[in-house]
């Protein structure tokens, strides 16, 4: 879980990478997910264990799971952390 939020709080934090890189979601941040979030938040609705999915952009970001550049203001990162 340590791990998870370490990632996520480095491919949202563009003051760490500086202004000139920008995130990519399925660069940055959907390999993250797909390795420690996607049995209970992915594509397949077997193994899913949750309502909320992260495999999507568009759902995670209307369910309000994170904000873009704002980890302080992520529910995602709030309940990681």
């Amino acid at each position: 879980m340590k791990h998870c939020f370490l990632l996520f709080w480095l491919a949202f934090s563009s003051s760490l990478f500086g202004a000139e890189k920008k995130i990519d979601f399925n660069r940055d941040v959907r390999p993250i997910l797909a390795g420690k979030c996607y049995a209970c938040h992915g594509p397949d609705k077997e193994t899913r264990k949750a309502k909320l999915r992260l495999d999507d952009r568009a759902n995670a970001l209307k369910k309000e799971a994170f904000v873009p550049g704002k980890p302080d203001e992520s529910e995602l990162v709030y309940r990681i952390f």
